[in-house]
């Protein structure tokens, strides 16, 4: 063995032997031990993402959609589709929906409290226990269940980040709201998940301006695309500084990298993640057409 590469593998086990002991600590401060997931053992699900491509699967596959039980994330509910097809679990990652009074987020709660007549688990992070906004949605409506997850990212070993993944105690960095929601399905036990979707091309709507100034336009399935604009693409909900292109390019790989954690999670679970999303940068699951 060259000492080059004897380096790297000492030190690459040194490096998840900390991460790993680093992990184990902040689960025994900040995770809560008595979350518990749902059971839907056996069963197919379909992770909705809110990209532009979502509106051209639910066009040509409504059936396909009705006949399994689906997750959504962020503002779904503001589109027509939330009631038409009833999602039995609504996923916030997000501390802008419990800390934020933009509209956009309010008229999204909004939207949850009023249309949602059927059962939902409304599926949101430990963190939030300390705001009062989930639980009024919840007591305003009762078809509306509170179930809380924890979001407490580990890093190292996979073996030992797997154990504590599977008793709910953890989870891997969720960079994207659609990262928490798989592993909160195959935490569902489905064993098929589905997601569509899942378009990631962000990139494709960056602006810089002449001075320097980075902007996006946001794109969801339910948006008119020529009323989008492009707007500053600021680091946070009361931040000013707007993103490096350097910055933003760093936060989205960890989204992708979120994915390859699923994929290798999903073998431990034996459970099969697709991606059926008709437009997608997402590579790390086999493709599949609906």
């Amino acid at each position: 063995m060259s000492a080059e590469k004897s380096y790297k593998e000492t030190s690459g086990f040194i490096s998840q032997l900390a991460n790993t002991s680093i992990s184990i600590l902040k689960v025994l401060i900040q995770s809560k031990f008595s979350n518990e997931s749902s059971n839907e053992s056996g069963k197919t699900c379909i992770v909705l993402g809110n990209g532009p491509s979502l509106k051209t699967s639910l066009t040509n596959h409504k059936d396909f959609f009705k006949k399994h039980s689906l997750f959504c994330v962020n503002s779904f509910s503001m589109s027509d589709e939330y009631i038409e097809l009833k999602p039995q679990y609504y996923v916030i990652l997000d501390y802008s929906f419990w800390k934020s009074d933009e509209k956009i987020i309010l008229d999204t709660l909004e939207a949850i409290k009023t249309k949602t007549t059927w059962p939902i688990k409304f599926l949101v992070p430990q963190m939030s226990a300390g705001s009062k906004r989930f639980e009024d949605l919840s007591n305003a409506n009762t078809n509306i269940q509170l179930q809380y997850f924890n979001y407490t990212v580990f890093k190292g070993f996979p073996e030992i980040a797997h154990w504590f993944y599977s008793k709910d105690l953890a989870m891997p960095q969720s960079q994207n709201v659609l990262v928490a929601t798989i592993f909160l399905a195959m935490n569902c036990n489905f064993k098929e998940v589905y997601l569509v979707g899942a378009d990631h091309t962000w990139h494709e709507n960056l602006h810089l301006d002449e001075n320097n100034l980075l902007s996006l336009r946001h794109i969801h399935f339910y948006d008119d695309v020529e009323k989008t604009t492009f707007i500053p693409f600021k680091k946070g909900v009361h931040v000013n500084e707007t993103f490096k292109v350097h910055e933003i390019f760093a936060a989205w790989a960890k989204v992708f990298y979120g994915y390859i954690a699923l994929e290798n999670y999903s073998n431990y679970k034996n459970c099969k993640i697709y991606n059926a999303s008709e437009v997608t940068f997402v590579d790390a699951f086999e493709r599949k057409k609906l």
